[in-house]
C-alpha cells in the first residue's frame, strides 16, 4: 500500500454565513492522480487555497 502525501480530514470552511464545505475528507496516495470535480462555487479553489496554506480553514484550526 503506498503512503498518503496528502490527508484531510473533517475540513470546513464557510464564507460569512455560506457553507462551502463541512467534514470534507480524502487522501491522496504517493504515486497517484487525484482531481477535484464539481460545479462552480462548489469549493475546489477554496481547497486548493487551504492546502497551499493561502486561505485558513474555518475547521479545524491549524497550528500556527
Amino acid at each position: 500500500m503506498k503512503n498518503a502525501v496528502v490527508q484531510v480530514k473533517n475540513l470546513t470552511h464557510h464564507y460569512g454565513g455560506r457553507l462551502i464545505f463541512e467534514n470534507l475528507n480524502f487522501q491522496i496516495n504517493q504515486g497517484s492522480i487525484f482531481g477535484l470535480l464539481g460545479k462552480n462555487g462548489t469549493g475546489k479553489t477554496t481547497t486548493i487555497n487551504i492546502l497551499n496554506g493561502f486561505l485558513e480553514p474555518t475547521s479545524p484550526r491549524f497550528p500556527s
